[in-house]
């Protein structure tokens, strides 16, 4: 057994630096190579379309969840993706940044994952897309300090994977101007053992979290098993970084952590139960919201007080 743990660490260990040695840079594409690259690189999570009728995820449509994420953040822009500065961390494999820069705006893709990475610049290639770049770094080191400004924050499934989101959304807060879409797992009491697909994570009861004067709640979810090497945790693209456990906090946790790091409101989407084709339709099934946290809110004056609030 420890020589079969050891050549799969190796065999592995392989696979990831030929995929970090990979480059797309004047890449001339057909079919044939799309299709090729896109197998060693899978599999894949997103479905993008790329050229010569060739998708990521072999299917020729994207994804219903997918698509009202976009309908969200276009409509939150009043469609003026254009001039407008976009970071998607956890980009994973690209949809949503790629989408977004071929809308207009200005997009930078951050993930931790080299192999995610890769999948990204391949897609940027593929669709020629000038106005999109990546950065391979860990969540926790996204500061204004360290990249900037942007209009949009994008933060699609991965708070649920973070040992520490107080100090991460106070980041966004921090570099967001005008809103963060979010979408995670949270830790209900009532979350039941099974969620959609038949998975059953690996949960731990309520608990508090102490942060800056405040409590909040939520429970501790096992990413890895204690000494689970790390060539495998670089293998597991939709999984934490370096942390075995993280933190999914409750739905009302949630809510007053955003407004406590200094977004002005929060927007939760819901709809009908009977949409089994979306994540969020029954948050006491799916534990999963969809939210956008507003950093500053446009000042009403009121026609009766006459004052601005």
């Amino acid at each position: 057994m420890a020589e079969r743990s050891a050549k799969w660490l190796q065999d592995n260990a392989a696979y990831l630096e030929k995929i970090s040695n990979l480059s797309f840079e004047n890449r001339r594409w057909n079919k044939r190579s799309l299709a090729e690259t896109r197998d060693f690189l899978g599999p894949w999570r997103h479905n993008i379309r790329l050229p010569f009728g060739v998708y990521t995820a072999h299917v020729p449509d994207h994804y219903p969840s997918h698509q009202v994420i976009m309908r969200v953040i276009n409509h939150h822009l009043d469609g003026g993706f254009a001039g407008k500065r976009i970071v998607d961390i956890g980009c994973l494999e690209a949809y949503f940044a790629a989408e977004c820069a071929l809308q207009g705006a200005e997009v930078l893709g951050i993930d931790g994952k080299a192999i995610n990475i890769k999948k990204c610049e391949f897609v940027k290639s593929a669709l020629g897309i000038e106005t999109i770049s990546f950065a391979e770094d860990d969540a926790m080191n996204v500061t204004r300090r360290k990249y900037g400004r942007f209009d949009v924050s994008l933060v699609l499934g991965l708070l649920y994977h973070l040992d520490d989101p107080f100090t991460f959304l106070k980041n966004m807060a921090d570099l967001t101007e005008e809103f963060m879409v979010l979408e995670t797992h949270v830790g209900l009491p009532g979350t039941p053992r099974t969620l959609r697909g038949g998975w059953r994570p690996e949960l731990s009861g309520m608990k508090r979290f102490k942060r800056g004067g405040r409590t909040y709640e939520g429970r501790t979810y096992r990413e890895f098993d204690r000494g689970t090497s790390q060539v495998f945790k670089d293998l597991s693209s939709t999984a934490s970084l370096t942390n075995d456990l993280s933190i999914w906090l409750s739905d009302e946790s949630l809510v007053d952590l955003l407004h406590d790091v200094g977004f002005e409101a929060t927007f939760r989407y819901m709809f009908p139960r009977d949409r089994e084709d979306l994540w969020w339709s029954d948050m006491r099934r799916d534990a999963r919201v969809l939210m956008v946290a507003v950093r500053k809110q446009r000042p009403l004056r009121s026609r009766i007080f006459g004052k601005a609030r």
